[in-house]
């Protein structure tokens, strides 16, 4: 099927500090507590022999618990390192805080190397790894962003949420972005997307549908409903285990080759994100991941690594 001999899949960790999604964003008051709760992630992931890569931000690599706990994954090979950037909390601080400037590829295009470059020498200097990859936060990839990636040595961008549009925000589109890998730079930078799936009998035309016919919140939900048309992320942040271990068959089914997961690292403690505010909520979120890695096993998809996609010696469903 692929370079890496069969269907495979991949858990990514958006590692980041604690803060109100619902307020302006604030260089100030937000927190890192949460991250005496990784442990038990990571131990949940040994168990299952999965090594996720923890995307990590300037915060947590202020937090010498964060450096601990990233340095400790990485040298005893129970984890990866990636780099996310959250540009209104990674110096230099230059641009005006805004809903806009958020997304970083909204920023001048020498500041946004410069964040970059702060973050990757930051995580390289506290932890002693080099990362392989990149995640945009908010997914706020631009057209800059590859030429500063293939610079700083980085070779798999993961920023592309594929099927999902944030331009009313300020912030890409990724609607008709595919939702297999493909070259950003051919032989130096992979794009690794996110994985979303469609089900639902009209489910071949999704995007269409999904994203310029039905555009209303109202709309979608009659669509899936009705059986018509439903779009499910892989992910534990709103998508119940059912409909998470369908989206695995249809992405099963459609051949994807590297299948995404991903989460927000705040949500692994209880009243960080929208989607963990109980002990219930939280239990939840751990059975999601149980019933996921035990469905993957199942259905024979391997884990794999940012490390083992980068040293494949090739990726035939790329052309």
């Amino acid at each position: 099927m692929t370079a890496l001999g069969s269907q495979r899949f991949l858990v990514t960790v958006d590692t980041e500090e604690e803060f109100d999604w619902g307020s302006p964003f604030s260089r100030e008051g937000y927190g890192t507590r949460h991250l005496a709760a990784l442990p038990k992630f990571q131990e949940l992931c040994d168990h299952y022999g999965i090594k996720p890569c923890y995307l990590v931000d300037y915060p947590i690599m202020e937090d010498p618990l964060g450096v601990e706990l990233m340095s400790d994954y990485v040298h005893s090979h129970r984890a990866e390192i990636g780099v996310q950037l959250h540009p209104w909390v990674n110096p230099p601080f230059e641009e005006t805080l805004s809903h806009h400037n958020s997304y970083a590829c909204n920023l001048p295009p020498e500041l946004e190397r410069a964040k970059l470059t702060t973050l990757f020498n930051t995580i390289v200097q506290r932890t002693g790894t080099t990362p392989d990859a990149y995640r945009a936060g908010r997914y706020g990839a631009g057209p800059h962003t590859a030429d500063i990636l293939v610079d700083l040595g980085l070779t798999i961008d993961t920023s592309v949420r594929a099927r999902f549009d944030y331009s009313e925000q300020g912030g890409p589109d990724y609607t008709h972005h595919p939702v297999n890998p493909y070259w950003i730079r051919k032989g130096s930078l992979l794009e690794l997307p996110l994985t979303t799936v469609f089900s639902g009998a009209m489910r071949s035309a999704g995007n269409v549908v999904f994203g310029e016919w039905f555009g209303s919140q109202l709309a979608r939900s009659v669509l899936a409903r009705s059986s018509m048309l439903e779009r499910i992320a892989l992910t534990p942040e709103g998508i119940p285990l059912a409909k998470a271990l369908e989206g695995i068959d249809l992405a099963i089914e459609e051949r994807i080759p590297i299948i995404n997961l991903s989460f927000h690292s705040p949500s692994l403690a209880v009243g960080y994100t929208p989607y963990v505010r109980t002990e219930e909520q939280l239990q939840e979120f751990y059975a999601w991941f149980s019933g996921v890695f035990q469905h993957l096993h199942d259905r024979g998809v391997r884990p794999t690594t940012m490390a083992e996609i980068k040293s494949a010696s090739q990726f035939p469903w790329l052309g």
